[in-house]
């Protein structure tokens, strides 16, 4: 094993890895190893901090796959796992990890040491991430190493707040499988889903072969079917909608105390199943308030989904040098629910003479094509992700040492069709003066063909509440399902993202020799080259959305260089002193980051560490390059309402700097093996999209009015649009402590009890907001008012496992604290605690030894906590499935 491990340990581009295992006891040796957070040969695990989580440990505590694990770290906060169409426009399907809650793009992913491609789609906030769905199958993972530190002078750019390192299962024997049906008990169904999942592995000779394969479908959970969803989300804009009435002279027939236009109900609002809010008198045109929509319960809880995974490998060995060759890809189909259509918000004129108009006048109209009627629309998202990576390693003599020299080469993509449908805003002006339809053969009036000349194939569109009642074809009011065919697009986006990167690194166990022993150490050369391309339709090009409005195709690249060093030094028996540099060029900026860490043993049983560093964080291309549409819940007054917010990238940005300084313990006493962390990050030029949020109150709060130009209104005066850029925030101060505890098994005589601890607390996490220009007290806050994400200061987690023969079982408990909800007027959201219990049965039946497994997350069906916001709940923090059962049966041959 430990030549295989060699082997692997040469093959990685960026670290060298070997199984990382538990201190030894206090009196036995202590193995030196490496792990994730150096490359010079030697270190112990007790220098770093560094939380490992093998693939054994993910099954134990019931969860599916890496993502979901990694979600549920005590020291992770603010990652996007959840479907939520209200904050997440276009990463459906993706799950990523927000370490510290200091941003999806601030932790560096790797697969066995080498850098991954990010996802082709951003977060809403322009993030980009590396997508944990689309890695390998769940049978390919040995373990997951995060390094809880800055790294940049280890790994380069985007390791600010650590580094997670997914390492396969490369030297498999035989065969493993599992099928296991999982999904929440209280939905009828709805939301469960089966995997099936197999790795087979041999060697022939000096030459070793794995192969995992893993099928995933899941029927997706709709709003509706919740009780919690339903009535979260709700539009003033419905179908049917409300209208502000024009005066033959000029001006609004109804107006409000301060002059401005009040909107008049539909007459057919409750007839057409809309939604009436009156919120003022009676008056001859109708009554005053809008007819709005429920749009909470057509968004997905969880996804329609379907993914087919595949993972493979062949290393081997001539000698004295090492061969490895990996790959791996992932196709998933998404598909979630939407509102059954999406608003106008370019609040058409209707005129008197359209043969629906029910008020004589000239209206403006707030409203949709389709109400609840209809039922959801359906986005689709199909992912495809895959990875190639080919490795070689030689051992030499050279200056009288023995050097490892390493090349490394891989490449990975990522791609996305996303689809969703929107008002064509020229197919919809015809429509409403008649000449709707895809064979009518004129757009306006006066080109010799009559408005709803349906024998020319030529309709009217109906916006009032009458569309959804008259069912015969020959009323004029009518909605032919021709015209609405003709006025509903749909835009196809399609977007990729490419990485190449090689490396060179060679290391040696003896650089030169001290007193206390020699200094090892690691040199080498670093290259990449990234792309990212997103094209759409040429509707979408022309702005010609009526909701979702539009943007242009972009794209762009760029490479980086770097060269490193890294070494240990051991001052005395029990002192050890890490010294590393990176100087990077990425595009137009460059770093040169040190690292300086020290570990010294009190004792066999004691070690104290500590660490300061540098690092930094360029741009994505994303910042820099897009030009993106997203739809946002916006408060705007005293309500919550969904509206387009466009950013455009930025090439003026300065890179994110970072200053990290841990210091902890790892120590082993009686059986428990304990290990505290400090941590405090001083976060500089943090890039941030600015919050459309705090754009509009900003605005608000100097007169009242909206005055900002990156606001634009409609004639009557509504928000339609908000112009939001990519800007460097001034600073984020975040500090904190971490604690694990683990204890060995003990012997009860009828079995062995063995128990664990994790614990994050946050002490400070201080921004300043770079459009309130004031600093912030973002700790225990869901920060839906400014750029930051929900930053719960306390996060635990416990478990006992109990073993005796065959049977094994696991209690563990998970603990979020409460925050405050800093969207509207504000309230608590609630501290969250659930159980989970699993058992497990191993046999052996004629030399296969076959597992059955049982068990639940929140098992006792603890609601996530409410929050007045579309879905119910902080998406952020929270799972809403309640209590998710999961039967396995496993087999290994």
């Amino acid at each position: 094993m430990n030549a295989i491990l060699r082997g692997l340990l040469a093959s990685t581009a960026l670290c060298a890895f070997t199984q990382a295992t538990l201190a030894q006891d206090a009196t036995g040796p202590r193995e030196v190893i490496t792990i994730t957070g150096g490359r010079a040969p030697g270190a112990l695990e007790a220098d770093r901090p560094v939380s490992v989580i093998s693939r054994d440990e993910i099954d134990g505590a019931g969860f599916a796959r890496i993502g979901e694990a990694l979600v549920f770290q005590t020291f992770v906060t603010g990652s996007e796992f959840n479907e939520d169409p209200g904050t997440q426009n276009d990463t459906s399907g993706t799950s990523n990890v927000n370490l510290r809650g200091l941003g999806l793009g601030a932790t560096l992913v790797l697969v066995n040491g080498q850098r991954q491609t990010v996802a082709s789609v951003a977060a809403d906030d322009g993030s980009s991430f590396v997508d944990f769905n689309a890695l390998m199958p769940s049978l390919a993972v040995e373990r997951v190493e995060i390094l809880r530190d800055g790294a940049s002078p280890v790994y380069g750019a985007d390791a600010v707040a650590g580094v997670i390192n997914v390492i396969t299962r490369d030297r498999f024997e035989g065969v493993e499988t599992f099928a296991e049906w999982r999904g929440p008990t209280e939905f009828s169904g709805s939301g469960a889903g089966y995997t099936i999942s197999a790795i087979a592995g041999r060697a022939f000779g000096n030459w070793h072969v794995t192969g995992a394969v893993e099928w995933f479908d899941r029927e997706g959970l709709e709003g509706f079917e919740t009780p919690f969803a339903p009535g979260t989300g709700l539009s003033s804009l419905g179908q049917p909608g409300s209208f502000y009435i024009l005066a033959p002279g000029g001006g609004f027939e109804v107006t409000n105390a301060s002059g401005g236009p009040a909107p008049v109900l539909d007459p057919d609002c409750v007839a057409a199943g809309g939604r009436p809010l009156a919120t003022g008198a009676q008056t001859a045109f109708g009554q005053i308030g809008s007819c709005g929509l429920d749009f909470g319960q057509f968004f997905s809880v969880l996804t329609d989904e379907e993914r087919l995974s595949g993972f493979a490998a062949l290393s081997g060995d001539f000698g004295d040098t090492r061969i490895a060759l990996r790959f791996a890809g992932a196709g998933q189909n998404v598909e979630r629910g939407n509102s059954p259509s999406l608003a106008n918000l370019r609040f058409p004129t209707i005129s008197a003479l359209h043969p629906a108009n029910p008020f004589g006048r000239d209206v403006i109209w707030l409203g949709r094509p389709l109400g609840e009627r209809a039922g959801a629309a359906r986005r689709a998202f199909e992912h495809r992700t895959w990875r190639a990576e080919a490795s070689l390693e030689h051992d030499i003599q050279a200056m009288n040492r023995d050097w490892s020299l390493s090349a490394d080469l891989t490449y990975s993509r990522n791609s996305l069709r996303a689809t969703i449908t929107d008002t064509l805003a020229d197919n919809f002006d015809a429509a409403i003066l008649g000449f709707g339809g895809a064979d009518c053969p004129v757009r306006a009036p006066g080109q010799g063909v009559a408005a709803g000349d349906q024998s020319q194939g030529c309709f009217f569109f109906n916006p009032f509440g009458s569309g959804g009642l008259v069912t015969d074809p020959a009323d004029p009011r009518y909605n032919d399902p021709a015209v609405i065919d003709y006025i509903i697009g749909e835009n196809i986006r399609n977007s990729h993202a490419d990485l190449v990167t090689a490396e060179f690194t060679a290391a040696t166990d003896a650089l030169f020799t001290l007193p206390a022993g020699p200094v090892s150490a690691a040199f080498g050369a670093h290259l990449r080259r990234e792309s990212y391309r997103v094209d759409h339709g040429d509707d979408f090009n022309a702005d010609n959305f009526l909701f979702i409005v539009g943007g242009p195709d972009y794209a762009g690249a760029r490479s980086a260089q770097a060269v490193f060093a890294d070494a240990i030094l051991p001052l005395t028996q029990a002192f050890r002193l890490q010294l590393a540099a990176r100087h990077e060029r990425q595009g137009d900026f460059s770093s040169t980051d040190p690292r300086v860490a020290a570990a010294f043993d009190v004792n066999e049983a004691v070690t104290l560490r500590a660490s300061w560093s540098r690092s930094y964080r360029a741009p994505s291309l994303h910042q820099e390059v897009s030009a993106t549409t997203t739809l946002q819940s916006l408060t705007i007054g005293t309500q919550a309402l969904f509206r387009p917010v466009r950013t455009v990238g930025n090439p003026d940005l300065d890179p994110e700097r970072a200053q990290t300084f841990s210091a902890g313990l790892s120590a082993r006493v009686s059986g428990i093996n304990a290990t505290v962390d400090a941590w405090r990050v001083r976060y500089e030029d943090l890039i941030v999209r600015e919050s459309a949020n705090a754009i509009i109150a900003a605005d608000l709060a100097d007169n009242g009015q909206f005055d900002d130009p990156r606001i634009e209104l409609s004639p009557a005066g509504d928000v339609v649009l908000v112009r939001a850029a990519f800007v460097n925030a001034p600073r984020v101060d975040a500090s904190g402590i971490d604690l694990a505890l683990r204890g060995d098994p003990v012997d009860l005589g009828t079995g062995a009890l063995g128990w664990g601890v994790d614990a994050s607390w946050i002490g400070e996490f201080t921004i300043v907001d770079p459009v309130l220009n004031r600093e912030i007290d973002a700790l225990g806050s869901r920060n839906f008012t400014n750029f930051a994400r929900s930053v719960p200061d306390w996060r635990a987690s416990a478990y006992l496992d109990w073993t005796s023969g065959a049977f094994s079982a696991r209690a563990g408990v998970r603990h979020i604290a409460g925050y405050r909800n800093d969207e509207g007027a504000g309230s608590d959201v609630e501290s969250w605690t659930v159980l989970d219990l699993q058992g497990r049965y191993t046999l052996d039946l004629a030399g296969t030894a076959l597992t059955l497994t049982a068990g639940a997350l929140n098992i006792t069906d603890e609601a996530a906590p409410f929050v007045p916001t579309p879905l119910g709940y902080d998406t952020k923090v929270h799972d809403p499935r309640g209590r998710v059962a999961y039967v396995r049966v496993g087999a290994r041959f």
